[in-house]
This record gives structure tokens, C-alpha cells and sequence, in this order.
């Protein structure tokens, strides 16, 4: 996303959440923290996205409400990740994972999958993160979403690619595969992120 677009998006974002609180709706300011804490990690202000995130968790935890909590941690452990708190990102996605799980939300489920999968990246273990990104995948397969399909394909790929540099198990194959299918499913879509990913994408599989 642009400078310009980030700013935009702040400032919409950051006047529906004092319409939220001025009207003691909380879930909308709940809701309102979250994409927030999306636009500042966005903008490289990664301590104000956790601020927000946790704000978030703070309402959903305190009105006991399991549907809020599970969503916004997605979130927070995104912002948690950008912090390096790798660890606490990573109870927050099993949290949101579990929750979800109870919910019956499989799309959400695979996307706390995926954001473990992230952060066991991170943590540099490709192995425990390609089996996050492969069930992240097969659920998103098997939804129809190829958006977070190519998201979850791209991590997978990206994982084997680090497990074959690390002890040479001849993933690297694989990992090509799943790039080109996560091109597949990025064809609809022209949006700059998806163009950004596209490009990613084209770039390592020319290596």
C-alpha cells in the first residue's frame, strides 16, 4: 500500500473508531483497533499496531465474547510478530485457532494456521512451518479462497525452499510447484497487494 493510500486509510479508520466509542459501541471499536493495527503495521509503526491489537483484545475479553476474541487475534498476533515476539505471537494464533476451531470457522482456523506457519518461519523452522502453511492451503482449497490460498501456497513454498537449503530433503521441487499454483489462484486479482505478491512470487521461482 502507498504512503499516500496509508494515510487515507488511518485517517478513515481512526474517525469511525471515535464514532464507535462517542456511541458506546464496542464491538465497532474493537473491530475499529483491529484494522488499525493492520494500517500502522502497515506503516512500520509496529508498536502502536500492538497498542491497538491488544486494545481490542481487551474489549472481546472483557465482554467474554469468544467470536470478537477469536478474530482479533489474528491480528494481535500479527502485531505481536512485527514486535519480534515470536513466541507470544505464536499462543496467540494456537488461541485463535482453538477458538475458531469451537466456532466452527474453518476459514479463519486456516488462517491462524497460516499465521503460525509465518512465525515458525521466523523463528527459523521451516519444517514445523511448512505443515501449518500445507493445512492452511488445503482448507482455503477446499473454501474457494484463492486469495488466502496464495498466501498460505506462497508460505509453504517459502518454508520447503528453507528446509531444502537447511539439510538438502529436495523440497525445493515441491516448494516450485506450489508457487506456480499460487500464481494460478492470483490470476483475478489486480489489486496493488496482489500485484506485489504476483511479482514476489514470479521473482522466486526464477531462481
Amino acid at each position: 500500500m502507498s504512503l499516500a493510500r496509508t494515510e487515507e486509510a488511518s485517517g478513515f479508520v481512526e474517525r469511525a473508531l471515535a464514532m464507535h466509542r462517542e456511541l458506546g459501541n464496542q464491538g465497532g471499536e474493537g473491530n475499529a483497533l483491529r484494522i488499525l493495527s493492520a494500517v500502522q503495521r502497515d506503516r512500520g509503526q509496529a508498536e502502536e499496531a500492538l497498542r491497538s491489537a491488544e486494545a481490542a483484545l481487551d474489549i472481546a475479553r472483557t465482554h467474554r465474547n469468544h467470536m470478537w476474541e477469536g478474530y482479533w487475534l489474528l491480528e494481535l498476533g500479527r502485531a505481536q510478530r512485527a514486535n519480534g515476539e515470536l513466541d507470544a505471537a505464536l499462543v496467540s494464533f494456537q488461541r485463535a485457532a482453538s477458538l475458531q476451531r469451537r466456532l466452527g470457522d474453518q476459514a479463519r482456523e486456516a488462517r491462524a494456521w497460516h499465521g503460525a506457519g509465518e512465525t515458525y518461519r521466523r523463528l527459523g523452522r521451516p519444517g514445523e512451518a511448512a505443515d501449518f502453511h500445507r493445512r492452511a492451503a488445503a482448507v482455503h482449497r477446499e473454501l474457494d479462497d484463492l486469495w488466502h490460498a496464495a498466501l498460505a501456497l506462497d508460505g509453504l513454498a517459502g518454508a520447503l525452499r528453507e528446509a531444502d537449503e537447511g539439510d538438502g530433503t529436495g523440497a525445493a521441487e515441491e516448494a516450485r510447484r506450489h508457487w506456480a499454483e499460487a500464481l494460478r489462484a492470483l490470476a483475478s486479482y489486480d489489486d496493488p497487494r496482489a500485484v506485489t505478491l504476483r511479482e514476489r512470487v514470479s521473482a522466486a521461482l526464477a531462481q
